[in-house]
């Protein structure tokens, strides 16, 4: 048997969810509304979460 051409997964996908894209202009709104402070924005307008370890990207 050849085992050559087998190659182990490097990932596994555990769970996809729609993402909701906003305009340049809804994301400027909504920091001034918060007050510039990026911890008070609801999870549901993070696209992509690269400030915090656990945030709204985190899987246990």
């Amino acid at each position: 048997m050849n085992n050559d051409n087998y190659r182990a997964e490097y990932y596994k996908i555990k769970m996809i969810e729609p993402l909701k894209k906003t305009t340049r202009e809804y994301r400027e709104n909504l920091l001034k509304k918060v007050g510039y402070n990026l911890f008070y924005i609801d999870s549901e307008d993070v696209f992509i979460d690269l400030l915090t370890d656990s945030g709204t990207s985190a899987m246990s």
